[in-house]
């Protein structure tokens, strides 16, 4: 019985050399395989064994160094021992076994299969087009949605039809979201995506509740140079100049200075102008005030009416005729 040949092993990395020993008659032909595949750029599925500073160390039958920069780079960087244990497809970028030289990457492949995945995509998107996604990444003017292999950037003032102070508050990274295609520009190297879109415009809505003319209660927002910032209704605010915040009494005090509003305060307001296409509305406390007025005056004049009114002989023998009725 021929005797088995001890193959030894030694992987070159930055940090020397891990030497192994193996007896296998294959283990020529392993080499060989590892060889072609190399030069055909085909992948190749091993097991994570070890993790060192530079890299990872991958059982392909002969073991391969996976340097750390060409790590799937899609991972968070940290520790690499969690990866020990875990089955990752890689290409082979080098394969001497004169000097027992075998590099692999799994960035290479990750690389390659986000590009299918995005042309196949691409080929697929539609403007209008309602898709699920997952925020990879946040910005102040925004936040990246990978919707399939292709990230569309989803601007923070398309995140709501109330103002946004910023994307953080609205989302989160890693979270599934359904958005809207906005537009496909530049062979798609630029998508512009929209959460608004999903909900009716609040303008619009608000153009059959809200006329000129209708007094309601609107909520303060914030207090500016020219005045005070309400919200009418879930993304409808409205402006109250500063001439309409309060009316003159007889003393001249105001009725509701500025100074006495704040933030979360809820307000009597009549809305004076609505252009809902300009998105434009524009409130009066001061003419409000007036119109509550004249409601006490006229229900004042009504009941001094129905004081004032000449009795009948009803109300002088009412109870009377109903006794007489009732004996009858």
């Amino acid at each position: 019985m021929p005797e088995e040949l001890i193959e030894v092993e030694d992987i070159p990395t930055p940090e020397g050399h891990i030497v192994t020993e193996r007896t296998s008659n294959d283990y020529g032909r392993r080499w060989d395989t590892l060889v072609e595949i190399c030069q055909n750029q085909t992948n190749i599925a091993g097991i994570v064994i070890d993790a060192i500073r530079g890299g990872l160390v991958v059982d392909l039958g002969v073991h391969a160094f996976l340097p750390r920069s060409e790590v799937d780079g899609r991972r968070p960087a940290g520790d690499l021992t969690k990866l020990i244990g875990e089955t990752v497809e890689v290409k082979v970028l080098e394969a001497d076994r004169d000097s027992n030289r075998l590099v692999v990457s799994q960035r290479k492949v990750v690389d390659e299969q986000r590009k299918a995945q995005r042309e196949a995509t691409m080929a697929s998107l539609e403007r209008g087009e309602i898709v699920d996604g997952v925020v990879r990444r946040i910005t102040d003017f925004g936040a990246f949605v990978d919707i399939g292999g292709v990230d569309g950037l989803l601007h923070v003032s398309d995140m709501a039809w109330e103002r946004v102070e910023h994307p953080s508050s609205v989302v989160t990274v890693g979270q599934q979201l359904q958005v809207k295609i906005l537009k496909i520009e530049n062979n798609g190297d630029r998508i512009s995506l929209g959460l608004k879109q999903l909900e009716d415009d609040p303008w619009t809505v608000a153009r059959n509740e809200v006329r000129e003319g209708d007094v309601i209660e609107v909520t303060i927002l914030r207090l500016t140079d020219f005045g005070a910032v309400a919200q009418v209704r879930q993304g409808v605010e409205g402006v109250i100049p500063t001439r309409e915040l309060g009316q003159r009494r007889p003393s001249g005090d105001e009725a509701t200075p500025a100074s006495k509003l704040e933030p979360g305060q809820t307000v009597t307001v009549k809305v004076t102008e609505f252009r809902a296409r300009e998105r434009r509305l524009t409130l009066s406390i001061k003419q409000a005030a007036r119109e509550q007025e004249r409601s006490e005056l006229r229900e004042f004049q009504k009941r001094q009416q129905q004081e004032n009114a000449p009795l009948t002989l009803g109300d002088m023998f009412g109870d009377v005729f109903s006794k007489l009725q009732n004996r009858e």
